[in-house]
């Protein structure tokens, strides 16, 4: 994405205007691994992705974490917290439009049957692997940094 920022804290933004993606980093609590889906199609066929979401509102977006994380990743959990808000710029830098969020969720359970199994495949992942995996996203290794990971993150 084009510039990416952390929230602005003196300028009012109307959340209704902005386009809402959210973001579910779901993590094992035993082995702090993290789980990621490909697409099994050949064009994205090795390409790891967070599950994410567009959405159409600014509220609830706890519900369709849990939702779309069960539906990409075939896991269910509970909801930690907000670990990354963002907005991405306009091209100009002069109009925002998307607001990003990252969630957190604590993996309790995971199905072997689950909605999208045939359209994609799921594999953890350890912190270092999701770090070189997300590299070109900073505000995805931002967001890694916030969350119950950051433990085995060495400073650089």
């Amino acid at each position: 994405m084009n510039d990416i920022k952390p929230i602005p804290q003196s300028e009012p933004i109307n959340e209704d205007e902005l386009k809402q993606i959210i973001y579910c980093l779901p993590i094992d609590p035993r082995t702090n691994r993290v789980i990621l889906t490909s697409l099994l199609n050949k064009e994205k066929e090795g390409k790891w992705v967070l599950p994410k979401c567009e959405v159409n509102s600014h509220e609830r977006q706890e519900a369709e974490v849990l939702r779309e994380t069960y539906e990409q990743a075939g896991v269910r959990g509970q909801v930690i917290g907000v670990v990354g808000s963002f907005y991405e710029c306009s091209k100009n830098g002069q109009k925002l439009k998307t607001h990003i969020k990252v969630y957190e969720l604590q993996v309790d359970e995971m199905f072997k049957k689950w909605p999208e199994k045939k359209r994609r495949d799921r594999r953890w992942f350890t912190l270092e692997e999701v770090l070189g995996i997300v590299a070109k996203k900073p505000y995805l290794i931002q967001s890694i940094r916030e969350s119950s990971l950051n433990s085995g993150l060495v400073s650089t």
